[in-house]
Order: C-alpha cells, then sequence, then structure tokens
C-alpha cells in the first residue's frame, strides 16, 4: 500500500507521478509498503529537484536489510534511464530511496 506519512505530493510533475506508481508496484510485488516521506517537502539542497516536483524519497526500513539490494535494482530497471534511484544513508537511521526524474538528452 503507498502511503504518504505526512508527504507533500501536490505538485508533483505527471513523471513522478508515474515513477510513485511504478516504485509503489515493485514494493507491493515484494510484499512490503511504500511509504513516501518526502516529496515537496523536506529539508534538501538549495539546487534539490523536490522543490520542482521532480524527485521524492522513499523509507527503506521496512524491507529486510538482505532484501534492499535488490529492490533497488528492480526499481531503477523499471522506471529507465530517465530517472536516477540513489540508496541514500546506508546503514544509519537516514537511509533512503531518492527517485528523481533526469531525463537524458534526446539523441
Amino acid at each position: 500500500m503507498l502511503q504518504l506519512l505526512g508527504a507533500r505530493v501536490l505538485g508533483f510533475r505527471p513523471e513522478l507521478v508515474l515513477a510513485a506508481i511504478i516504485v509503489n508496484d515493485a514494493y507491493r510485488e515484494a510484499g512490503y509498503d511504500c511509504i513516501i516521506r518526502f516529496g515537496i517537502d523536506g529539508v534538501h539542497s538549495r539546487a534539490s529537484e523536490h522543490y520542482t516536483g521532480l524527485a521524492f524519497d522513499v523509507r527503506t526500513h521496512n524491507v529486510p536489510a538482505d532484501k534492499r539490494a535488490a529492490l533497488v535494482k528492480k526499481i531503477a530497471d523499471a522506471l529507465g534511464p530517465d530517472f536516477t534511484v540513489l540508496w541514500e544513508s546506508q546503514g544509519t537511521d537516514n537511509e533512503h530511496l531518492h527517485v528523481e526524474y533526469n531525463p537524458r538528452e534526446p539523441y
């Protein structure tokens, strides 16, 4: 089940809505809830795409540590090259996935 846990998502670009659906599906297929912790809210770097509606953070603590790498790979593969999936702060209380729309230049 997709949970927002207070995250503000009003202002998400359509590409990010699609990404949230894909990430949620990957979590659900693995048997875990997808919890978006930060959308356009939170404290991030000044140039963060969170503030433009192009990034969100997903909690990983509800996934067993030995299952996280496979889930990250599955999400990155499903989203494709126009998205960046970063597994940030591994092994800390702040561990999460950062998902960002970052389209490649057209050929």
